[in-house]
């Protein structure tokens, strides 16, 4: 376990160096500043100040906000199992199931980091362009964006959350947090896939399979593609402010359950992948 956390660590620390990594956190926070910047002009629009995290809240729980936040997430493991000049030396040395664990942990800490990367920066970039505050409660802004849902809301700013039951259900620091674990189960069950089908091809595709995947999620949430409701899109499932519904909501149990199953069967997937594998 010990020899895992530090391969995982290892990994990590390479980051400042690594230029793939540099790009897709750069790509999450450009992604990020211009979904979220709607939202601002609204508020500034009201004279409203913000709650320094509304702006992860709103795009970590609008479809098209969270379509494309999680291209920086893509760029940032698409290459699983991070196959380099020192793998033959890991492989002897820690064995192909603790090395699989190292990559799997790997992708882990990374996707909750991204998501944490971005809660960071929405705050930043909220106090950059207006007032931020930093108190457990929503702002005017927020409340009339996703209470009173205003038709000038969309036609002026192009921004909507019609999200009035979780906002009064929860609080700010809540919603956050939420928001950051929902995101990252949906990124670590994507990236696992990547590294399952990328171990299995011996080339790197998961990023195309994973792509049909989330494009996949978002049409269905949309628009009820292919005849299937909403809880069956794993994509809607990222997202926090659908298990609090008016009419109807996600079992948080059930989807926990769900994705634990799937993590574990993909992590047996990656372990036999990498039998194949020759040291």
């Amino acid at each position: 376990m010990i020899k895992t956390i530090r391969g995982a660590l290892i990994q990590i620390s390479s980051w400042k160096t690594d230029l793939r990594v540099i790009m897709a956190f750069a790509l999450g926070f450009v992604l990020l500043c211009l979904n979220g910047y709607p939202y601002l002009k609204f508020a500034a629009f009201l004279k409203s100040e913000v709650q320094a995290f509304e702006l992860s809240v709103i795009c970590g729980s609008t479809g098209y906000a969270f379509l494309a936040l999680f291209l920086g997430n893509l760029l940032l493991l698409s290459n699983a199992p991070f196959i380099t000049d020192v793998t033959t030396y890991e492989l002897l040395r820690s064995g192909k199931k603790q090395w699989i664990d190292s990559k799997i942990l790997y992708i882990v800490l990374s996707s909750v980091l991204y998501s944490i990367m971005l809660m960071v920066a929405s705050a930043a970039f909220s106090a950059i362009k207006g007032a931020v505050s930093f108190k457990n409660e929503w702002s005017y802004a927020m409340l009339e964006l996703a209470i009173k849902q205003p038709i000038y809301s969309v036609d002026s700013f192009r921004i909507a959350f019609p999200q009035r039951m979780f906002v009064e259900t929860v609080n700010p620091y809540t919603a956050v947090v939420l928001t950051v674990i929902c995101n990252s189960m949906y990124s670590i069950l994507i990236s696992m896939t990547m590294m399952c089908v990328n171990l299995l091809s011996s080339r790197n595709w998961g990023w195309i399979v994973a792509s049909l995947i989330h494009i996949g999620g978002y049409v269905i949430f949309a628009n009820a593609g292919f005849m299937f409701p909403q809880k069956y899109s794993l994509f809607c499932h990222g997202m926090p402010a659908y298990y609090i519904q008016e009419f109807g909501h996600f079992s948080i149990i059930g989807t926990v359950c769900f994705v634990l199953a799937v993590f574990l069967i993909l992590r047996e997937i990656c372990l036999f992948a990498s039998k194949r594998m020759q040291v």
